[in-house]
């Protein structure tokens, strides 16, 4: 028996190698791709590898007729005799583990170099969504051929990664001497009434800003009361809307403000019905106005991205994030950005008011998600 192991960049190749040395009676054992070459792992030929045999004594020789008529590759049961080599065995086991590795997209360890691999685990780790996790991973990829170098060390790809995701992602509106009216949206729960406080307290404590608080959550008697504390810590105005005529009232009378903080109902906007009934609350938007979804980054991401879908039509111009501190991962809130292309203004971590909440930038984001 004749063992012989073939290499072409295709199959029909490969076989007209086979035919060309062995004849049309020989058998195929095994078949399988390969990749040689290469630059540090990348870039490598894909080729096909044949093993074949042919048994000398079974090799008949053909008559002018027959040649017609058979078959170009004549498929013979393998002689019982034969027997498979043991590195051809190993050679099939690892192809078994590479391809296993290939069905998982999260497990890129086969094609990332030692100094990429890390990046793609710690993100994979804050629950970064595979595609952003690809789109990453392609960046830095081509980056690293850019700079031609052999060996980095992996807080220069940490850098690398830093760069590409914060200028990549959507920037968020602040508000600063354009906003006049800041309008705060979101489900209940997730401290939105806090939340304005904080950012007013801000205003007023930092900026010396003249401010008016206007609330819409006629809902909880509590969250009414909770704003007129703070109004009156902050010797502020308060309104309460039951209408869209008190909105527009209560606008009209605070127009000597500089800035107007707006607290909505909190409801479970997952209902598309309570978001119509807050269209139709705020049916105008007033000029130099902001619209900012309250979230918590604490709950599912799933149900994050439907609220979001029912407030499409408010069309938001920024996240603000709560309860930063009651999680470790941040990946939600990057893949609700790249998702919906709508940045993130603020984080909040604790019920402190003013103090427990940060004006955030892309950067601070994604530096978030290599923290230990």
């Amino acid at each position: 028996m004749k063992i012989k192991k073939y290499q072409a960049p295709s199959m029909p190749e490969a076989m007209k190698k086979v035919r060309s040395e062995l004849g049309p009676q020989a058998v195929i054992l095994q078949s399988k791709t390969v990749y040689t070459g290469g630059l540090f792992g990348l870039f490598k030929k894909k080729n096909i590898e044949v093993v074949a045999a042919v048994d000398p004594a079974a090799t008949i020789p053909l008559k002018q007729s027959e040649t017609k008529t058979a078959p170009v590759f004549p498929i013979q049961p393998v002689p019982q005799a034969v027997t498979i080599p043991d590195d051809f065995k190993r050679e099939m086991a690892e192809m078994k583990n590479m391809i296993k590795k290939l069905k998982n997209p999260a497990s890129q360890e086969f094609f990332y170099p030692d100094a990429i691999k890390p990046i793609i685990e710690k993100l994979e780790q804050q629950g970064v969504s595979s595609e952003l996790q690809q789109i990453t991973a392609k960046h830095l990829l081509e980056k690293w051929s850019i700079e031609k170098v052999e060996k980095v060390e992996e807080k220069t790809v940490k850098s690398w990664a830093v760069e590409f995701l914060a200028n990549y992602l959507p920037q968020a509106p602040s508000i600063e001497k354009a906003v006049r009216n800041v309008y705060l949206l979101g489900p209940t729960g997730v401290g939105k009434t806090t939340t304005l406080a904080k950012l007013a307290s801000k205003k007023v404590l930092e900026e010396e800003k003249n401010i008016a608080f206007l609330t819409a959550d006629t809902y909880r008697i509590a969250a009414i009361e909770q704003l007129k504390t703070y109004a009156g810590l902050l010797q502020a105005p308060l309104k309460v809307a039951y209408s869209q005529q008190d909105f527009k009232d209560a606008l009209l009378e605070f127009s000597q403000a500089d800035i107007v903080f707006v607290d909505t109902a909190g409801r479970n906007y997952r209902e598309k019905k309570f978001v119509e009934d807050l269209q139709q609350l705020m049916a105008s938007r007033p000029k130099q106005s902001v619209y900012f979804l309250v979230l918590s980054v604490a709950a599912k991401e799933e149900d994050l991205q439907e609220i979001i879908n029912n407030f499409a039509s408010l069309q938001i111009d920024g996240f603000i994030f709560t309860k930063l501190d009651e999680t470790r991962t941040k990946g939600t809130i990057v893949n609700l950005m790249h998702t919906n292309q709508i940045g993130t203004a603020f984080v909040t971590n604790g019920q402190n008011v003013p103090d427990d909440i940060i004006k955030t930038t892309n950067n601070m984001i994604v530096q978030s998600l290599f923290e230990d």
